[in-house]
Parts: structure tokens; sequence; C-alpha cells
């Protein structure tokens, strides 16, 4: 598992902190994206799930969101 600190960060950062991440992975794993705002979920979402990964959300604390995305061998390649 990647974890990608971006909390504090505006978008599109976290979803390009998170894209690199995937790249970094090289197969399959689970890379998990902690931010701060709700947009930042959204936009992870999108990106998860417009790629095939299954993605997984939830709240934390105020202001702090973890995003899980998994991705398999195959789809790594495709980012």
């Amino acid at each position: 598992m990647i974890q990608v600190n971006a909390l504090g960060d505006a978008c599109p950062i976290p979803v390009v902190k998170t894209k690199n991440a995937i790249k970094e992975l090289g197969g399959s794993g689970v890379v998990e994206t902690l931010v701060d705002n709700e947009i930042a979920v959204q936009n992870l979402t999108k990106l998860g799930k417009s790629s095939g990964y299954s993605v997984l959300s939830e709240k934390l604390e105020e202001k702090k969101f973890r995003v899980e995305i998994q991705v398999t061998a195959g789809e790594a390649a495709q980012m």
C-alpha cells in the first residue's frame, strides 16, 4: 500500500499525487490518499471510477478524509 498525504493541497494536486502513486505501484495494490476537503474526495472518486478501480472513502474527522483506491495489475498500466 502507498499512502499519499495531500492534506492542505488544493485540487488538482491530490489527484496528481494519487496518479503518480498508482504508477509507482507497478501492478496491483492500494493507494490511500488523505485529503482535507470534500471536493478532493469527489475528484479522487471520479479518477478511480473512470479508471475502473474500486474506490472507498470515509470521513475520519472534521476536515480529514481517506480515499482508498484498489488497483489490479492490468489497470495500472492504463494510467
